[in-house]
């Protein structure tokens, strides 16, 4: 059977648990909102009691909720807070393509996370196996920090569209911020449409608008790929 038995593109702007939410979707809040909103309430005092009531609990179910991810997220900036299970990236909204935000307590480690971004954008990269078969060493290399995270993410794009891996971890063996080279393993499998959540394909990577942010103990890169 040859290497792409299994493989379809994957469909444009398919729903995925942690993508980013189109500006006119509605989210959950909002739509129980305008329903509570649009719900009749009878007139007297039994009904202003039961509002208030109602009031109540809701803002203890969101107390709660707040405090259940602050539990799961401690220390998190609000410009975080959207991060993916337990992983270090988010999606962040962009017209047309969308912005991966990746951290870390390293520059190395928020390369890592960027590369896991792309990866699950396209499949939820926690649903993934490890197939020794599909290990992967590459390198990549620039002229300064913005170019070598360009040529970083391009080859591991090119893996995926070449051969369909997907990369489960990604582990940068060595990265030199001086000559701005990268030698990185990766382990992963490749993709089945009848087996792996299909979410939306990552055409290419771009310079639009890629922020490279690095002080002690902590980075975080921001990159827009074309969607």
């Amino acid at each position: 059977m040859s290497d792409t038995a299994d493989y379809e593109a994957l469909p444009q702007r398919t729903s995925l648990r942690g993508r980013r939410r189109d500006k006119d979707e509605p989210r959950e809040t909002e739509t129980v909102h305008q329903q509570q909103q649009s719900a009749a309430v009878p007139a007297g005092p039994s009904a202003a009691a039961d509002t208030a009531d109602s009031h109540q609990i809701t803002q203890q179910l969101e107390g709660l909720s707040h405090h259940e991810h602050r539990q799961q997220q401690p220390n998190m900036p609000a410009y975080r807070s959207a991060a993916v299970g337990q992983h270090k990236f988010e999606y962040l909204d962009h017209t047309a393509d969308v912005q991966l935000h990746a951290w870390g307590g390293s520059l190395k480690e928020a390369f890592e996370q960027v590369g896991l971004a792309m990866f699950n954008y396209m499949t939820p990269v926690d649903a993934l196996c490890v197939d020794d078969a599909c290990t992967r060493d590459f390198s990549a290399s620039g002229h300064d920090l913005h170019s070598l995270l360009f040529a970083y993410l391009d080859e591991l794009l090119f893996v995926y569209s070449t051969e369909y891996i997907m990369m489960k971890h990604i582990h940068i063996t060595t990265m030199d911020t001086e000559e701005h080279t990268i030698t990185a393993t990766c382990h992963g499998e490749k993709f089945d449409r009848h087996r792996h959540e299909c979410g939306t394909e990552v055409k290419a990577i771009t310079y639009s608008a890629m922020q490279i942010r690095e002080r002690q103990g902590d980075a975080e890169v921001f990159v827009i790929v074309d969607i």
